[in-house]
């Protein structure tokens, strides 16, 4: 079984995976004993272990994608819109602080997907960042684009 479990993870485990590789083949050997004891029956064909050894490889593939995705901040979002038009700050002054504070005083539902937007993001993107419907983010950009403009207006910025 080792050796089977050995040589499955030295052909799958991607390169930047290499330095967890006896980790991942201890988590599936966990994994197979787990199984066994909870079936009561041994399950040791090599495209078993085969299996096991992709699978766990796959989930820590998709662990380490999901911990590198860092919080949506309006820092950045202002750092884009300054980059993307550097003389906006002088044409619309006061502009920064209150897009800051409009932002701040949506609900984080609504936050997190306008600002994802207003960064260039599509829907189908917005939705697989954040594990929604794609019908649920479009409501809640809509809706947090539509009450960020009246709180823009409300501060004397309207478009």
């Amino acid at each position: 079984m080792r050796q089977v479990l050995e040589l499955a993870f030295r052909r799958l485990t991607p390169s930047e995976l290499l330095d967890s590789r006896e980790d991942l083949k201890q988590s599936a050997l966990l994994r197979i004993l787990e199984v066994e004891s909870r079936e009561r029956q041994r399950v040791r064909t090599a495209s078993y272990l085969w299996q096991v050894a992709f699978t766990t490889i796959a989930d820590e593939l998709r662990r380490r994608r999901r911990a590198r995705e860092e919080p949506v901040e309006t820092e950045r979002l202002e750092a884009r819109v300054a980059e993307l038009h550097p003389t906006a700050p002088a044409e619309f002054p006061g502009l920064r602080e209150a897009l800051r504070a409009c932002l701040e005083h949506l609900p984080e539902s609504r936050r997190i997907p306008v600002v994802l937007h207003l960064q260039g993001f599509a829907p189908s993107e917005v939705s697989r960042v954040l594990n929604s419907p794609g019908k649920r983010v479009e409501n809640l950009t809509y809706r947090g684009l539509s009450a960020l403009r009246r709180c823009l207006a409300a501060k004397g910025h309207s478009p």
